[in-house]
């Protein structure tokens, strides 16, 4: 199954649909877009930059500027547009982008600027009492991350599962390493997450997504765990078994950025990191320039998605995606977007 990303959007029917379905995805409701004439009244420097849609979510009306080209508005320019359009819009006026720097949104919230990046952050203030009053109810307890297991499922579907849904626990457990319950928990696990709908037919459980590609895929972002629970330099005494390339230098491998200047990363489970202690196979390094290379041990098994001996790209965005270092969290949206 492929999944579709774009840097920026085309036209703004494919924008405004990417937005609606994340706005759906975060606030489990319909939330539809519609063309803003008012821009006619802006002036046109900020009409060549912006396409703009207005909505109302309970009492308020929401006027999105979605930026026709991501990163190119510093937080000043921002706010001095959006300043702009305010006395023209009788509601709250949100800032939206593809894309916008960990930075640039600090700076935003600060300001106190509504803005909402499709699959990485909706801010909003002024929303705050109508998402009380209109959105309040019993709704299932949702998660705070993904369990390993859950997030194996995610990815697995994501990646490689081509049958249509819904399966049932005991299907997918012929396919990953646990056992139907297990799997079981996992589908409650992403249905509490707000992902995917569990439904009953008779005594089958039965799992379906909400969305599909990159939609879910962003929706699911915050949920994500890192796949390496910890890392060692180890020497090797035996020749070294074929695992599977892991960390910067599998997302090297699998996108533009340069590979490190390092002994290479492998991946490999909890039961093979100590068999190869306890074999005689490997032994420990305190530090890396003394070592053959560094052994990520995984929450998951890697080699379950990993092709071509290279861990799967899923996981490195799981790993990534809010790295410090932009240059790798760029790396895994680039490595996403060339996927077809």
């Amino acid at each position: 199954m492929a999944l579709s990303y774009r840097q920026a959007p085309s036209d703004s029917s494919q924008y405004r649909e990417r937005l609606e379905g994340y706005l759906e995805a975060i606030l489990q409701s319909d939330v539809p877009l519609h063309e803003w004439d008012g821009h006619k009244r802006l002036p046109v420097f900020l009409a060549r930059l912006y396409r703009f849609f207005k909505t109302r979510i309970g009492h308020t009306p929401l006027l999105f500027m979605a930026a026709r080209q991501a990163g190119n508005h510093t937080p000043a320019e921002i706010r001095k547009h959006v300043d702009i359009a305010n006395p023209e819009f009788d509601g709250v006026v949100v800032y939206s982008a593809e894309r916008l720097t960990a930075s640039s949104r600090a700076r935003l919230i600060a300001s106190g600027i509504a803005f909402a990046i499709p699959g990485n952050q909706l801010y909003i203030p002024q929303l705050a009492a109508d998402l009380r009053e209109h959105f309040r109810g019993p709704r299932p307890e949702r998660l705070d991350k993904l369990s390993p297991s859950a997030q194996l499922v995610l990815f697995f579907h994501l990646l490689r599962d081509e049958r249509e849904q819904p399966r049932t626990p005991t299907e997918l457990a012929e396919l990953l390493p646990y056992s139907p319950m297990t799997v079981g928990r996992a589908f409650d696990e992403l249905a509490a997450a707000g992902l995917a709908h569990v439904k009953r037919h008779g005594r089958k459980k039965l799992l379906s997504f909400r969305a599909e590609g990159r939609l879910l895929l962003d929706t699911a972002k915050t949920f994500l765990i890192r796949p390496e629970r910890r890392l060692d330099h180890v020497r090797w005494l035996q020749e070294p078994p074929e695992l599977p390339l892991a960390g910067e230098h599998a997302l090297a491998q699998l996108s533009d950025l340069n590979p490190p200047a390092t002994a290479p990363v492998f991946a490999v489970t909890p039961i093979q990191m100590r068999e190869f202690l306890a074999i005689g196979r490997a032994e420990s390094s305190e530090a890396a320039h003394d070592a053959d290379g560094t052994l990520e041990t995984w929450r998951y098994d890697p080699s379950v998605l990993a092709r071509n001996h290279i861990v799967d790209p899923l996981s490195l965005f799981a790993q990534f995606w809010d790295a410090p270092d932009e240059r790798l969290s760029m790396a895994v949206d680039r490595l996403l977007e060339q996927w077809a």
